[in-house]
């Protein structure tokens, strides 16, 4: 009787220290992603091209944050030792930005978020291309046609969304802004097969990787920087709004009178999200089987297509509802079958 309630003891505390572990995590991942796609759309409502100003403020911000924790601050910074080579952090930020970029500059050409959330969801096509040619993966015939369900509905939600564009110049950013997608999804796809090579043989170090995948990147956006500095003046043209008169800002404000563009506004819950959401990311690989993981950002990425269509009213054909459910169930029904390494490969 006494061995019995010691287990029952023991499982009841083991229980709750993984909630006590999962359910942050999980709020960070919901929270901060769902969010971020609410305040994103609110940006390219009202700048479609501000890609790579949004990008460039999420990798400053994020990069700040892990100033203190990877960095000597003394009269010359130098970085602390480090669990992973620098090379290989090199290799995923330059794939890391890559899909940053290309997915944010594709929201400038005529592509809505439910459509925009569909194409990342699809990234088991790319996954499963690439692990069989560079990982020498096989997968079970199930789960190839899990990846065939996927494929349909992307195809599905795709001709949906372009269908009625007779423009030419909307038919053409269209057709630009898949293009980027599709190229954004194969490169997370390598990054993603990087990343596991990576974690099984240094050992799963989320938060160096949330700082290094941000702070080496950040000297790339000099290529873009006349694109930037439009940016930030189209959003500085926005409308300027009291911060006293928004929740909880003008209980700390007071009487002081203080007003900024709306859209700087908008562009500030973008990056905090953004850092909640990848924080909650980079923290749940380090807890979860790739598989579990998998199942929670598609959970998410349907909740945030929910909140764009109620929210933002963006229409949804019955085309691109049923491609929706397509890709969503495939990429269910690919989380039960794991594939089996014929012969391991090492991505360098």
């Amino acid at each position: 009787m006494g061995a019995n309630n010691a287990q029952t003891a023991t499982s009841t505390a083991t229980a709750a220290i993984l909630l006590s572990e999962w359910i942050p995590v999980i709020g960070l991942i919901f929270g901060g992603c769902c969010s971020n796609v609410f305040a994103l759309e609110s940006l390219v409502r009202e700048v479609p091209k501000c890609g790579n100003l949004i990008t460039f403020g999420q990798f400053a911000f994020i990069t700040l944050v892990g100033l203190p924790s990877h960095v000597h601050l003394g009269w010359v910074p130098r970085l602390k030792p480090r669990r992973v080579p620098i090379q290989r952090w090199m290799v995923m930020v330059t794939l890391y930005f890559c899909v940053s970029v290309l997915n944010n500059l594709a929201l400038g050409y005529n592509i809505s978020i439910p459509l925009h959330i569909v194409f990342r969801s699809s990234g088991l096509i790319a996954n499963m291309v690439c692990g069989y040619f560079v990982m020498n993966k096989r997968y079970p015939r199930m789960q190839a046609l899990s990846v065939v369900m996927v494929t349909i509905g992307v195809v599905m939600a795709t001709l949906s969304s372009v269908h009625g564009t007779h423009e030419h110049g909307l038919m053409r950013d269209s057709v630009i802004g898949i293009g980027l997608l599709s190229l954004g999804v194969v490169f997370a796809a390598l990054l993603g097969l990087y990343q596991e090579q990576t974690y099984l043989k240094y050992g799963k170090h989320w938060r160096e990787g949330l700082f290094y995948n941000h702070m080496l990147a950040l000297p790339m956006f000099l290529f873009f920087y006349k694109d930037i500095g439009h940016q930030i003046q189209a959003l500085s043209q926005s409308q300027s709004v009291n911060l006293g008169e928004l929740p909880l800002v003008g209980a700390l404000l007071g009487e002081n009178m203080i007003s900024v563009p709306y859209l700087w506004i908008s562009l500030l819950v973008n990056v905090l999200s953004q850092w909640a959401c990848a924080s909650g990311v980079h923290q749940m690989t380090s807890m979860s089987s790739s598989l579990t993981l998998n199942v929670v950002l598609n959970l998410r990425k349907l909740v945030s297509l929910v909140i764009s269509v109620l929210l933002f009213q963006n229409p949804v054909t019955p085309g691109m509802m049923a491609g929706c459910m397509l890709v969503f169930a495939g990429t269910f029904a690919y989380s039960k079958f794991r594939p089996v390494v014929a012969v391991p490969k090492k991505l360098e």
